[in-house]
């Protein structure tokens, strides 16, 4: 559905729904399997990331499909390869051993199809793919078999619902992302929100009430985040493609980190330094650098950390983009640089967002269009893995125990895309444990987020809460940080914030007298009895006529003990 069909006479919403469910269920040509076939070798960890297809970049639909073919293929493996073996596909067809990953995502189509997918599997200038037809030839002979096998596998399963031969948090996961909206943040240093609206409007999309249904192409104004905009799910595809989207007039960014971004900067202009530097110890994207870049006053400068050497070119040409002039790259990790360092002299907020699991995430396909095909492996795992958690809560305790090491920052808000309280809770409370026994004059402490922020993200029950056990959390930890399950509208995440406090006059004048550091004017009591203590100078042409009391008493014994030998 294009939105040129939306600018004379808008259909109503049934035509529009057939229309899209009819092009989902469309066959796809040789290039989307192929594609497929390929992401899914790489999320199984049997090659290295591949290179985007050319296609990508035209058809924005067909790159979303593409993964989810993927995806789905990955989700449905021990099943599929249940069916190949019951029916004994591969004793007819060894040669299609050698292709394995492509007879999974074909034969995962052709089951969502129906087995009624048209023969004709090509691009556009008519050629076929010998390989990809003659594996799609060869599962249309086995139709009948892989009928029968996949109600032998229903049955030994006890599913009901095909949908329930899926793991159980990634059938939650998809049914939370079905009619998931998108967020798209108004670059307010290239364009005003009012201007952007109006081009919308002028595209053919409609306005409407944050708690108004959805209609066709519509979008709504975030009420807590002034600068976000919230689109109806069947926008996606447009947005891509869009003209403000390719000059960088509006940002498709994930709400989350616009959150976390917004209690930072609040923290911060709360101490009266709005004009200071900002760390991000993670800069991925550049989204949340950039936002913060908008936030920040021209004088202040955002140091974003830890990008490839393959992706610096691109920030840098995406700054460029963004109009965003005040973030500087630092092509290191954050976990090799120095507190002490000069560069440094200016920070007083930094955003830790080190790796995480992003088993927050909901609509993972468009987390990857977001944020690059290299979290591909990390989400196709599901939201309740827990095998590889251990390596990301080593780095993310580790940063966020260095993002406090800072000597002048202030405000240190620590930020992740996960719902395990591995990754959250439990890392916060480690640190916090270590802050109270530290013995620094002004130490950092957990402070409570904005009651405005943390109502306003706070949803209906979320599916997610009967998997993720949230039973040991401290108390102090639960009352203090954000905690946001997922939901069909938004994503979960986690927010902590930590604060310097201020040192009494008191404490810094005892602590001082104790390490003898206070100068003449600061001198007290103490200095006072150090003079009454002090001896008398030796004037300079005069002998020391006192004498120590015991010396004159063995002079006196000494002379008594002569004169009695002279009487004798």
């Amino acid at each position: 559905v294009t939105i040129e069909q939306f600018t004379d006479a808008q259909p109503k919403l049934e035509e529009v729904n057939t229309i899209q469910h009819t092009k989902r269920l469309m066959p796809y040509n040789h290039r989307v399997l192929l594609a497929a076939s390929v992401y899914l070798e790489y999320i199984q960890g049997e090659r290295g990331m591949p290179p985007q297809p050319a296609y990508f970049a035209a058809d924005p639909f067909l790159m979303r499909q593409t993964y989810r073919l993927a995806l789905g293929a990955f989700h449905l493996s021990a099943v599929i390869a249940d069916l190949l073996l019951d029916t004994y596909f591969y004793s007819s067809y060894v040669q299609f051993r050698q292709c394995e990953s492509l007879v999974f995502v074909m034969l995962y189509n052709l089951k969502i199809l129906g087995f009624k997918a048209p023969r004709p599997y090509q691009c556009e200038f008519g050629e076929t793919v010998r390989e990809v037809q003659e594996v799609h030839d060869a599962l249309m002979r086995f139709k009948t078999k892989f009928h029968a096998a996949f109600a032998r596998c229903r049955i030994k399963c006890n599913a009901y619902q095909e949908d329930l031969l899926m793991r159980n948090d990634v059938r939650v996961r998809y049914k939370s992302c079905v009619d998931a909206p998108r967020h798209a943040r108004v670059n307010t240093l290239r364009r005003n929100k009012e201007q952007v609206i109006m081009t919308l409007e002028s595209r053919g999309y409609t306005k409407v009430a944050p708690l108004e249904p959805w209609v066709p192409f519509s979008f709504y104004c975030d009420p807590l985040i002034d600068q976000l905009l919230v689109f109806s799910p069947d926008s996606k595809d447009d947005l891509t493609n869009f003209a403000l989207v390719h000059d960088g007039s509006l940002i498709l960014q994930d709400k989350s980190s616009v959150v976390a971004a917004s209690i930072l900067h609040n923290m911060i202009s709360g101490n009266g330094s709005s004009n200071d530097d900002v760390i991000v110890t993670d800069i991925g994207t550049g989204n949340a650098a950039c936002y913060l870049a908008a936030l920040q006053s021209k004088e202040g400068s955002v140091l974003a950390f830890g990008p490839s050497p393959d992706a610096t070119d691109k920030l840098l040409t995406k700054s460029d983009t963004l109009n965003a002039s005040n973030v500087h790259i630092v092509n290191e990790p954050f976990l090799q640089s120095s507190c002490k360092d000069k560069i440094f002299k200016g920070v007083r907020g930094v955003l830790c967002n080190p790796p995480s699991s992003m088993s927050g995430v909901v609509d993972i396909v468009e987390l990857i269009v977001e944020d690059g095909e290299k979290v591909l492996p990390t989400v196709a795992k599901g939201p309740c893995e827990t095998n590889h958690l251990p390596r990301y809560v080593t780095t993310q305790y580790l940063t966020l125990k260095h993002a406090l090491s800072f000597p002048k920052v202030t405000s240190v808000v620590y930020f992740t895309r996960s719902v395990h309280p591995q990754e959250n809770e439990q890392v916060v409370r480690k640190i916090c444990d270590e802050l109270n026994e530290s013995s620094d004059d002004s130490p950092f402490r957990l402070v409570a987020v904005d009651s405005a922020i943390r109502d306003s993200v706070t949803t209906e029950d979320s599916l997610y809460e009967p998997l993720i056990n949230t039973k040991n959390i401290h108390p102090d930890d639960a009352c203090k940080c954000l905690r946001v399950m997922p939901t069909a509208d938004l994503g979960g995440f986690f927010v902590a914030a930590f604060q310097r406090m201020a040192v009494k006059p008191s404490t810094i004048l005892e602590r001082a007298m104790e390490k003898g550091t206070l100068g003449d004017s600061g001198k007290g009591a103490s200095s006072k009895k150090h003079k009454k203590n002090k001896k008398p100078k030796k004037s300079p042409g005069k002998a020391d006529t006192t004498m120590d009391p015991t010396t004159a008493s063995m002079i006196k014994v000494r002379g008594k003990s002569r004169k009695s030998a002279r009487k004798k």
